[in-house]
């Protein structure tokens, strides 16, 4: 099986977790009420956890303010 370079399932911690159950759970409570524009949302967390992405990856830390 090819590997693709931005898919990691290796390096998983608990805020990418909260991010795929959570972007799956938006997906299907749109399904389940008929409210499509809230998949998007869904989408776009489920995909942050995925492709590691955004805050998933750990890139919305803010440095301390240096003296």
């Amino acid at each position: 099986m090819k590997k693709f370079k931005n898919i990691d399932f290796k390096n998983w911690n608990f805020r990418r977790l909260i991010y795929l159950v959570g972007g799956f759970w938006m997906i299907m409570q749109s399904f389940f009420d008929k409210t499509w524009w809230i998949a998007i949302f869904g989408l776009y967390f489920l995909s942050m956890a995925i492709f590691q992405f955004g805050c998933a990856s750990g890139n919305c830390a803010v440095e301390p303010k240096k003296n």
